[in-house]
């Protein structure tokens, strides 16, 4: 296994291999002949365009191999390899499909029914609350939620699964060693100690090139039955996955909202070119898929917040911005990233907090008021 894994990585490390050219060259070679492979037999094959034949023939960079090896062993990370018999196999129906995923964590990666949660990192309160409803309601049909770890709506995602005990996977856009954002990595380590699981394409010390992004949210939409957009700008990572995942021939789900919200364009624009199905409730998802309830579970309650007052204190940065949103008359993100020192993700997880706190609501135009 360890010669085999020192294999795999390698394939990955080629300049500009990537998964559809690998898929290729295993379909002619076993992954422990690739690099003893000759050229004449190489170009005999016709696996690989002639671009890609020195930099396999001539592939050196076997300490890089080796550190990621030992990282691994070192934090009892789970490779995946394409033709493992654990590799997801949602993911196999798609073309683009990573050769070598690294997993930490219980959740099952084959669960029998599997949905990814998305939409914008800005939420409304009328996201979160419909999210918290949805993933509620998803209990009785024993739903896998599947996120991306972002803050915003993927963060209400993971927290909610766990709240109500339903197995939850963070698909990271970074290696394992520097879980992405920051912010929420004590919401990855809950996620691990709840029988959750990360999972990424990444190797450690990458440098979080945008194309990382896109390349994860590819493995979101492919990994499930079924994507829902809770709420969507016009442009934005979540229509990315929801178009993705309508390639990968995965049913889209979205939710209706005000039709003067911007963070609702996204979602009005799916459903209107008939790119998803409007839903209002879990119930009408598992509707749409044909599932059974799994047990006669009930419904969690939502915990009402009386008083508005937060499940927990307030750190100071979160104070004072609630005093500030509270002094000025309906401030802009702009004027927010401005009296914050243009600390952007340092304002967006505050705004999220405090939102899901009860104690300030987001308006049209991304403006803030007290609730």
């Amino acid at each position: 296994m360890e010669t085999s894994l020192r294999w795999q990585i390698a394939l990955t490390l080629i300049p500009g291999m990537g998964p559809v050219n690998a898929k290729s060259l295993l379909n002619f070679f076993d992954i422990e002949e690739v690099f003893y492979t000759n050229r004449i037999t190489l170009e005999k094959s016709g696996a690989l365009p002639q671009r890609l034949l020195d930099p396999l023939l001539y592939f050196s960079d076997w300490k890089r191999v080796e550190q990621e090896m030992h990282f691994i062993e070192r934090n009892h990370i789970r490779p995946l390899f394409i033709t493992d018999t654990d590799y997801p196999s949602r993911l196999l129906s798609c073309p683009d499909a990573p050769i070598l995923l690294y997993y930490m964590g219980d959740a099952l990666l084959n669960a029998p029914r599997t949905i990814a949660v998305v939409g914008t990192r800005g939420c409304t309160r009328h996201g979160v609350r419909m999210t918290e409803e949805i993933i509620a309601q998803l209990v009785p049909y024993g739903a896998t939620i599947v996120s991306g770890l972002a803050i915003g709506i993927d963060t209400v995602a993971h927290e909610n699964a766990m709240q109500n005990g339903l197995p939850t996977l963070a698909v990271l856009p970074l290696g394992l060693d520097a879980v992405y954002p920051a912010i929420n990595r004590p919401l990855a380590r809950k996620i691990l100690r709840a029988g959750g699981g990360l999972l990424t394409e990444s190797m450690t010390k990458n440098k979080g090139d945008a194309y990382l992004f896109p390349r994860r949210n590819r493995i979101v939409a492919g990994s499930c039955d079924a994507v829902v957009v809770i709420e969507s700008e016009k442009k934005g990572g979540s229509l990315i996955t929801a178009g993705l995942a309508t390639d990968y021939e995965r049913e889209v789900f979205a939710i209706p909202g005000r039709i003067t919200d911007p963070k609702s364009q996204g979602c009005h624009s799916l459903i209107k070119q008939q790119k998803a199905l409007l839903i209002e409730s879990g119930d009408d998802i598992a509707n749409w898929m044909g599932w059974q309830r799994t047990a006669d579970a009930t419904v969690p309650e939502q915990k009402s917040k009386k008083n508005n007052t937060p499940p927990t204190a307030l750190t100071t940065a979160e104070a004072r911005l609630l005093n500030y949103i509270s002094t000025a008359e309906t401030p802009s993100i702009d004027q927010l990233n401005e009296w914050n020192q243009n600390e952007p993700q340092a304002l967006a997880a505050a705004l999220l907090n405090l939102e899901l706190a009860g104690l300030i609501v987001s308006l049209p135009g991304n403006r803030y008021q007290p609730a």
